[in-house]
């Protein structure tokens, strides 16, 4: 049978990338759950391994982390996890930018299933807060580039988002509801039916949330989730996936702009909203020829769709539409002390606006096809090497627009080599070093086709990382450390390009452009102690983005190296009284400055960001909790956005014009059966 010779077959349900026995582990009953799986990376490497083993700073944020966040989207997830690496431009579902270890937010992929989410009508990234965690068990996030796992776009980062897979025999499932201030209203159900070949799993959620400065809609979201999985014979495993989010997005600010007068009325608009669809579907194969020799293949589609707000009033809303075919396999062979894994990857991506086409200004397509080869031995117990070499052909076509078709592409070839030492006393010692590549993003090589702008090189980076932890008893730290060095680097200099005297003086379309020598470097400290009945944790995160082609004091202002902030300060903790949970975060973000103010300033406004909850567990299929979140910011009248009284204010917002959503209390039911 295959769960006689998998360690845990619910982890091959979940769509991991791989559940072949790490060595020495008991084999684990199918649909056992357990918070201990989080001790576990499949994000990391090609293959499964406890987190003290791998040479790589991994976040895993497992079904109880993720039950008592209570999170609406994985935007808000996160914020809570990585304060001061993301952060959002506004009320509920606004865009949330994500900054790795000090990068840019199209440096950061997101993974479903080992399937990339992507966006490739977008200016860089995927909004998280448009992403329901409506059938999501488990949530990775690395920092450090990942080229060689998953390819262009990943040089600062991956966050990996794995389904639930299979359940206990039986019937079992979940219900969640809350309500709160600000016209919060949440939902979700999730059931599962198990049985001793395969299983069926269907989740759904809905929430709504009215928005910072009042606008006409409110903030509404859906997520469906559909899996399926069953065993063939003794040793293959078939599962599909699909998933479904739907979200609505007030955008109310039309303009926020720089100065000191009061700002129009039009720039505020409360008619303006976009729409947003996403939708995942995925089919995965996973046999096992021998206790040694296992294949794998996927195959998936993801399609994303947007409906954006005119840029001014009384223009016409514009559609983008993103579509991306993927396959992915690997071959794997692993012994007690070391394995090697074999994989594929392909993959297509096309972008196009319906409303823009007509004229061939936005449509673009890129092909992708590379190998990869890991290697990972332990060459004494604790002292364990992992290597990794992918090389791949990419191109990017443009078949029109303004200068003329633009096509480009080439080979890339990238490599990471890890160290990870396992001391006594509970220590822990890794370095790794490695290189990323990432194409420009199809938006990006349209914009500078449509305004004649110069054809842009793919980046490429160099990054070496480093870390010590400690885990004794109930104590935990560690110290981190990474720096990265960008060639090509693309970003946008809004003083380039074609004047356009319609959006006033001086202003001018802006372009694309390469950087040449950009540097992000970082420094984490954090430390823990934990019981069962109380526990606190801190940190303190230094970074800075440089920009070393600059002059002397604009190497931290350019628009290359703008809004990473410099300085992140949390504290969290929890005390146990019965059967009541008490937490408690605290986190303070500091300035940083932003590509928009003139030279030299910087954006000098500090974020608090503080959440209260209480959970009492009368019985153990039944839990409310109440929150408290977003309790230090203040609330933002248009009135006073129109008057700027709120402008560089401390806590009233993360980026600037954007108010930060109000506070917010919600109580919430949890029933499980």
């Amino acid at each position: 049978m295959l769960s006689a010779r998998t360690p845990c077959l619910r982890a091959f349900a979940a769509g991991l990338w791989s559940a072949w026995a790490l060595a020495g582990e008991a084999a684990a009953p199918m649909g056992e759950a357990s918070e201990a799986s989080a001790t576990v990376t499949v994000t990391a490497e090609a293959l499964p391994v406890p987190l003290v083993q791998t040479p790589n700073p991994v976040l895993v944020l497992g079904p109880a982390a993720l039950a008592r966040r209570g999170a609406g989207s994985l935007g808000e997830l996160l914020m809570e996890a990585l304060p001061g690496q993301v952060f959002a431009s506004g009320g509920a579902g606004s865009v949330a930018s994500i900054r790795l270890g000090g990068t840019r937010p199209q440096d950061t992929i997101l993974t479903l299933d080992g399937l990339r989410l992507t966006d490739a009508a977008g200016t860089g990234g995927v909004n998280p807060n448009l992403i329901t965690l409506a059938g999501i068990e488990r949530v990775e996030v690395q920092t450090g580039p990942c080229s060689t796992r998953f390819g262009s776009d990943a040089l600062g980062g991956a966050i990996a988002l794995y389904s639930a897979g299979c359940p206990p025999p039986g019937v079992s499932g979940e219900f969640r509801a809350a309500a709160g201030s600000l016209g919060i209203l949440r939902s979700s159900l999730g059931a599962a039916h198990g049985w001793d070949r395969g299983w069926i799993r269907m989740a759904v959620s809905a929430q709504r949330e009215d928005q910072v400065l009042a606008p006409a809609n409110r903030f509404r979201s859906t997520g469906t989730c559909l899996g399926l999985g069953r065993q063939v014979g003794a040793d293959t495993l078939i599962t599909f996936n699909y998933i479904n989010n739907y979200a609505g997005v007030p955008v109310p600010v039309a303009f926020a702009g720089y100065g000191t007068a009061p700002r129009a009325p039009d720039r505020y608009d409360p008619d303006r909203q976009s729409l947003n669809r996403t939708q995942l579907l995925s089919g995965t194969v996973r046999s096992a020829f021998s206790p040694e020799l296992a294949l794998e293949l996927s195959l998936g589609q993801v399609l994303q769709v947007r409906l954006e707000p005119g840029l001014a009033a009384g223009m016409p809303r514009l559609g983008f539409l993103s579509r991306r075919n993927q396959a992915v396999g690997g071959l794997t062979w692993q012994s007690a002390v070391a394995a090697v894994r074999l994989g594929l990857d392909g993959s297509e991506e096309t972008a196009h606006s319906p409303a823009l086409d007509g004229a061939g200004r936005f449509q673009a397509s890129a092909r992708r096809l590379a190998a990869l080869l890991e290697g990972q031995r332990e060459l004494r117990p604790g002292l364990r090497v992992v290597a990794a070499l992918r090389t791949g052909q990419d191109r990017t076509t443009v078949p029109g627009c303004g200068s003329g078709a633009l096509d480009s592409g080439g080979t890339r070839t990238t490599g990471k080599l890890g160290v990870n030492w396992t001391l006594p006393a509970g220590f822990r010692a890794y370095v790794s070093a490695g290189t990323g590549f990432s194409q420009p993003l199809l938006y990006s090589s349209v914009f500078n086709g449509r305004y004649g702008g110069p054809a842009l090189d793919s980046e490429r980076s160099r990054t070496a990382q480093a870390g010590l932890t400690c885990a004794a008893g109930p104590w935990t730290a560690g110290l981190e450390l990474s720096r990265t060095l960008f060639a090509n680097l693309v970003f946008f200099d809004p003083g380039a390009g074609a004047p356009m005297p319609q959006w006033g003086p001086g202003a001018r379309t802006g372009l694309y452009r390469n950087g040449s020598r950009i540097r992000v470097q970082a420094m984490e400290l954090r430390a823990g102690y934990a019981t069962a009945a109380w526990g606190v944790h801190g940190f303190y995160r230094n970074q800075e983005a440089r920009d070393l082609q600059a002059p002397e004091g604009r190497q931290l202002s350019s628009p290359a190296v703008a809004r990473r902030p410099f300085q992140t300060v949390g504290l969290q903790g929890f005390r146990v009284l019965g059967q009541v949970r008490l937490e408690g975060r605290w986190s303070w973000t500091g300035s940083r400055y932003d590509p928009d103010l003139p030279p030299g300033q910087g954006f000098k406004a500090h974020y608090n960001d503080l959440g209260l909850s209480a959970a009492w567990t009368p019985r153990p299929d039944l839990t409310f909790t109440l929150r408290g979140e977003r309790l230090l910011q203040p609330r933002t009248t248009v009135a006073q956005w129109l008057a700027r009284s709120r402008d560089f204010q401390n806590d009233a917002a993360q980026v600037f014009g954007h108010p930060a959503q109000p506070p917010a209390v919600i109580l919430e039911l949890r029933y499980r059966f």
